[in-house]
């Protein structure tokens, strides 16, 4: 058992190393909600949530804000076992799941350090050693992201995202044709659109998906937009992933019976955090849908190493995990999470794995 003595959270915002253009708008730095706890032996758990407004509708401003009134309310919390960390979560505040999100994942952290156990471990049994890594997609230029991709391919990525819905769908499917001529038959490459393009445009997108080389396509139309999804899917064989429509295990459910995708993207910030991510990923897997697992653009490798835990006890993950720490200019744990080949490993001991460097915490720390 734990008992939390303290809790108190920190808004961080991290310079990108290269501005990531999306159909929401291009993103140049990113905003973070930070929670550090203790318990009474003086162990920290450590946890992380990225501002998302477009996707959660969460602020940085508004996360910091929640995460002080929970961070009251987790002062004195008992827990024995991981399942009821929700429980004591949700009865304090209502939604912010992102918020939660951190919160929940610093509790694991103590509760495997308690336990002895990594955060992998103490969300189900260890499906893989390690994961591939999708590395994204997004340059000022086809020449500039044709050059990074194959260094990508070149250091041992085999899975890429290429993000679209900026511009028109003709020139979208140009260019991931272009971007898989460059990488050849080898490797996994998706489009994700952001929910950026409109039903019209869409249609036209995935027609010419297959011919484009594309593995599948994530979130083509508004996530509110389920019969747009249905239709889109209807017009391709490539296969649709869900992403901002998913927020609770019934989106998945709705996705699956109204034929609208084949798979999901699961994000901690959206579902909650890692005990909600393994419960959708189980459905997932049951109903034969593929998985992704992704983090926000950009968290730091506090989130990416829960990311990596979640990803080593999924049952399946064949759509690949989306790291992002990858795209920080600067880190701010003791020890970054590194990436092998491509591929991600789990830290190492017992729960979460990192610990924050205190000087960069103070130099990115926000005034809110």
């Amino acid at each position: 058992m734990i008992r939390v003595v303290t809790a108190e959270v920190m808004a961080l915002r991290l310079p990108l190393k290269n501005p990531v253009r999306m159909s929401v708008g291009t993103i140049t730095s990113a905003e973070c909600l930070i929670v550090r706890l203790t318990d009474t032996e003086g162990r920290e758990g450590w946890g992380e949530a990225a501002s998302a407004p477009s996707m959660t509708g969460d602020f940085i401003e508004g996360m910091f804000a929640a995460g002080r009134y929970l961070a009251e309310r987790c002062k004195g919390a008992e827990i024995v076992e991981a399942a009821q960390v929700p429980t004591v979560l949700n009865a304090a505040l209502y939604r912010n799941n992102g918020v939660k999100a951190a919160f929940e994942i610093a509790i694991l952290d103590l509760l495997g350090q308690e336990r002895g156990l990594p955060l992998s471990e103490l969300l189900g049994r260890r499906q893989r050693d390690s994961v591939p890594v999708l590395r994204m997609v997004a340059g000022e230029s086809l020449d500039e992201e044709i050059s990074e991709a194959r260094a990508a391919a070149d250091a041992g990525f085999s899975m890429f995202k290429i993000k679209v819905g900026v511009g028109p769908p003709e020139a979208d499917l140009a260019r991931c044709t272009a971007i898989r001529r460059a990488l050849g038959p080898g490797v996994q490459i998706s489009a994700d659109a952001n929910g950026g393009y409109d039903l019209p445009a869409a249609l036209i997108f995935a027609r010419g998906a297959e011919d484009a080389g594309l593995d599948f396509i994530e979130q083509p139309v508004a996530a509110d937009n389920l019969l747009g999804v249905a239709a889109t899917a209807a017009a391709t064989d490539v296969p649709i992933c869900a992403d901002e429509g998913i927020h609770e295990l019934k989106d998945i459910r709705a996705h699956f019976e109204a034929k609208a995708a084949s798979g999901g993207s699961l994000k901690l910030i959206k579902l909650g955090g890692p005990l909600a991510v393994m419960q959708a990923g189980r459905l997932l897997h049951h109903l034969g849908m593929s998985v992704n697992l992704a983090g926000k653009i950009a968290e730091t490798s506090i989130a990416s190493a829960a990311l990596s835990h979640v990803a080593i006890a999924l049952p399946q993950l064949d759509w690949g995990t989306s790291v992002t720490h990858q795209y920080l200019a600067d880190d701010i744990t003791e020890t970054p999470l590194t990436l092998t080949g491509g591929s991600l490993s789990p830290t190492e001991g017992s729960g979460l794995g990192v610990q924050p460097c205190r000087e960069k915490l103070e130099r990115y720390k926000l005034v809110i």
